[in-house]
């Protein structure tokens, strides 16, 4: 499997959402929808844990539809915001406060790797 690097430097393929939806996993759904709905205090269900990555065409979890990180890349035309030309914005060095694994992705991303 090709690796899918999000916009904002999650690796889509290695998110249980995606591995849910391309292995039709209902177990990793589950726990998926527990896990993430007690970490962000939200009511994800189960059937709402599918995705088939961020820059592809299909199935997205909510929040992706809903991502202005990945909006901004889809309407700038960049593989992911590594790519862009203003890399890395305020959007994404807020989302880094929370997910700095993403901001080494992107930096390699940024630098050819």
């Amino acid at each position: 499997m090709d690796k899918i690097i999000g916009y904002c430097g999650l690796i889509c393929t290695e998110c249980p959402a995606y591995l849910a939806k391309q292995n039709d996993d209902n177990d990793l759904r589950i726990k998926t929808a527990e896990d993430w709905s007690g970490m962000y205090g939200a009511d994800i269900k189960p059937e709402n844990i599918n995705c088939q990555g961020c820059t592809t065409e299909g199935v997205k979890f909510a929040h992706c539809n809903k991502c202005e990180m990945r909006a901004c890349g889809m309407a700038r035309g960049v593989i992911n915001c590594g790519q862009c030309d203003e890399y890395a914005c305020d959007k994404l060095e807020e989302f880094f406060g929370f997910v700095p694994d993403a901001k080494n992705v992107l930096d390699d991303e940024k630098q050819g790797k």
